[in-house]
C-alpha cells in the first residue's frame, strides 16, 4: 500500500528528497570546525574579554564604503602565510566580518589552516550589524 502511494507520487518524494539534501548542505556549509558564530549584539562583549581584532575580508572598495570602526581590512586573497601584518594577530581573538557572512566562512577556514585558534564569525555580516543599528564608518 505504501509502495503504491510512493509510486503514484514519485515526483513529490524526489522533490522532498532534493529539498532535504539542500537544507542539510546549507547547514553543513554554514559551520566551520574551530570557529564560533557570534551575533552583532554579542560581539562587543567578546571584544571586551581580551585582546581582539576585527578582520573585514571584503574587498578594499567595499571596505572603504562601509566598515566597522577599528576593523582592519584583509581581502580574502591576502589571508596567507606571507602576510606578516595578518600573522601578528595570530594570538588575538579574531572576529571575521564580510558583507553577508559567506566570505567569512572561507576566511575562517584559511585562518585555521594558518594556525589561528580563537576565531569568531559575525553571523550575517555587516548586514546583520547594520540591522542592529551598530556603528559603521567609511573612509574619508
Amino acid at each position: 500500500m505504501f509502495i503504491d502511494f510512493v509510486n503514484e507520487n514519485l515526483w513529490w518524494f524526489l522533490a522532498l528528497a532534493v529539498i532535504f539534501n539542500l537544507l542539510l548542505l546549507s547547514i553543513l556549509q554554514g559551520s566551520v570546525k574551530g570557529a564560533n558564530k557570534v551575533s552583532a549584539l554579542e560581539m562587543p562583549a567578546l571584544q571586551r574579554k581580551g585582546k581582539s581584532v576585527i578582520i573585514d575580508v571584503n574587498d578594499p572598495k567595499q571596505y572603504a564604503v562601509s566598515h566597522i570602526p577599528k576593523s582592519v581590512n584583509f581581502a580574502l586573497s591576502d589571508l596567507n602565510a606571507e602576510n606578516k601584518d595578518l600573522l601578528k594577530h595570530k594570538d588575538n581573538t579574531v572576529i571575521i566580518v564580510c558583507q553577508t557572512g559567506s566570505l567569512s566562512i572561507k576566511a575562517a577556514k584559511s585562518l585555521i589552516e594558518l594556525g589561528f585558534s580563537n576565531i569568531n564569525i559575525l553571523n550575517g555580516g555587516l548586514v546583520s550589524w547594520s540591522k542592529e543599528n551598530m556603528p559603521l564608518t567609511a573612509e574619508k
